[in-house]
């Protein structure tokens, strides 16, 4: 690895979406508010709590990693399509950039649009649940960069895998925004029937989310060390996976 490439991709892939910051930062912050506005305004007053928490600060967590993932996860998966699209992904190929240069290229700048829209997301959550601070902030920041550098991860390798928009499109419609919102987004696990928990503890956001409401309120559906050991687990083994692919320039010379 060398720090100055590296940080060249990075500095690409982070200037890319904040020369578009409307589109990238301001539309989460518009999301946010609709989300806080319906769940927290409307209906939070009629929805109970879970675990004793404000049913308006239980769902802070989720929305947050729902819009930051989401974002963490286009950011490489759209850059490696578009420059697939355009035929200037030779740029990279020719590059001097090892394996490991464009992994972990790739994967900052998308943990740090990731990171930025979690924190626009929870400032914006203020609006509506004053004096909201997490109770273990080590935890939090924890939980949101292994949650977000694996989506992030996860769209570079489907930037590698992909060829057009449509299958990119594909991936986030049919597979990563169910993955979200069936995660414990709005709810708790405990309320689901026995055979949904079975299905959701498969589901790699559930950890996530269930980590990061343990570090804002001390509760959670399951162990936060166990929550912390497989987003790590994940973490790992999508990081060599996408190490692997570059190393091989699967599906980008073609």
């Amino acid at each position: 690895m060398n720090i100055i490439r590296t940080w060249t991709l990075t500095k690409k892939e982070t200037h890319r979406f904040l020369k578009v910051w409307v589109q990238t930062v301001g539309s989460p912050i518009i999301v946010a508010l609709l989300y806080f506005a319906i769940f927290g305004g409307a209906l939070g007053s009629r929805i109970s709590g879970f675990m004793d928490i404000p049913y308006s600060a239980f769902i802070v967590p989720g929305l947050a990693l729902l819009q930051s993932t989401a974002n963490a996860f286009q950011n490489a998966s759209s850059s490696l399509v578009i420059s697939k699209y355009h035929g200037n992904i030779a740029d990279i190929l020719m590059a001097p950039l090892s394996p490991l240069d464009k992994t972990l290229g790739y994967f900052l700048g998308g943990l740090f649009r990731g990171l930025l829209v979690a924190g626009v997301v929870i400032a914006v959550s203020f609006v509506f649940v004053p004096h909201l601070f997490p109770k273990h902030i080590f935890a939090a920041l924890l939980a949101l960069v292994l949650a977000n550098g694996i989506f992030a991860i996860l769209g570079t390798i489907v930037g590698i895998w992909g060829r057009t928009f449509d299958q990119m499109s594909f991936m986030t419609n049919f597979i990563i925004t169910p993955m979200a919102f069936l995660g414990g987004t709005f709810y708790s696990v405990s309320a689901l029937p026995p055979l949904a928990q079975k299905l959701t503890f498969f589901n790699p956001f559930f950890y996530g989310v269930d980590f990061l409401r343990w570090a804002f309120f001390g509760v959670s559906d399951v162990s936060p060390l166990f929550s912390a050991c497989v987003l790590i687990a994940l973490f790992v083994f999508l990081f060599v996976l996408n190490f692997l692919l570059f190393a091989k320039d699967w599906r980008l010379k073609n």
